[in-house]
């Protein structure tokens, strides 16, 4: 099975009844022993427009409220608004009777907007820095085996030799909080649902600058989905900013390889025990 297949498979829900969904999430997709942030999202996003009348899921805000384990989760809608143009909801991620995510929504259909498209976002220059082929694959297990995460190999994910801190000996103070990515599931042009996927997809982009830091979770995700890709594969790139008391936040905008922005995301996001692990 290809990559695309492989993770519509893994985000089919069961309905449980007319406004809740069951699913065992797929441990392809895990850190650890924890499912993938951005996997998790994908499952809500799906959840929310399978309730609502329109299509896709353009505007979108999850919180991380809790770990969440190998078993079964439960997904739990409410419509919030309905309108000729748009509709609103949230879902309740909920394991064990216990609420562990939620994610709000707005929904609406891109065949049926009308408006005019002016400051669009270019490409950054980084895109055409380096050649495609001087990306390197993300790997961690260079720094130790079976340490690169399992949702990691889910995709074909190339990040610019600049941002491949795994691959440094040394980490050093000017190196920036970035990273630049080629991004590509074999067998399908993303969907919305693999939009979400990626815009959680890499490492805490703090990690580029410090090093590995650890566990460093995503706070809140918030997503926009601007328009449907038109290429396979992507390009990302995600940057942090304002590191204040430990937290921090990373930025993400993605673009299909036609330079149309496809999506973009904004996420807090902690860094566990900051003053032992960082010297600034």
């Amino acid at each position: 099975m290809n990559k695309f297949d492989q993770f519509q498979s893994a985000i089919e829900l069961q309905i449980f009844d007319d406004t809740s969904f069951t699913i065992i999430p797929d441990s392809k997709y895990f850190v650890g022993n924890t499912p993938h942030g951005g996997y998790l999202t994908a499952l809500m996003h799906k959840a929310l427009t399978s309730l609502l009348p329109h299509s896709v899921a353009i505007s979108s805000s999850v919180q991380f409220l809790d770990r969440i384990d190998t078993e079964e989760v439960k997904l739990i809608g409410e419509v919030f608004r309905l309108s000729k143009g748009s509709s609103s909801g949230i879902i309740k991620l909920m394991q064990n009777n216990k609420v562990c995510a939620t994610f709000i929504g707005t929904c609406s259909d891109f065949e049926y907007m009308k408006g005019i498209s002016d400051l669009s976002k270019e490409l950054p220059k980084i895109f055409n820095s380096v050649e495609s082929n001087e990306y390197q694959t993300m790997n961690y297990d260079k720094i130790s085996k079976g340490f690169t995460p399992s949702f990691v190999k889910q995709l074909n994910c190339e990040v610019h030799p600049d941002h491949a801190w795994w691959n440094r000996n040394e980490h050093s103070k000017n190196n920036e909080a970035r990273c630049s990515a080629f991004l590509e599931m074999d067998g399908g042009i993303p969907d919305q649902f693999c939009l979400s996927f990626y815009s959680d997809i890499v490492p805490p982009v703090v990690t580029n600058k410090y090093g590995p830091l650890g566990w460093v979770p995503t706070i809140t995700l918030t997503t926009h989905i601007r328009q449907m890709p038109t290429t396979q594969k992507l390009f990302a790139d995600f940057k942090a900013s304002e590191i204040n008391k430990g937290y921090f936040e990373q930025n993400g905008n993605i673009w299909d390889l036609n330079k149309n922005l496809v999506a973009s995301s904004r996420q807090l996001t902690r860094i566990l025990k900051s003053e032992e692990k960082i010297v600034v």
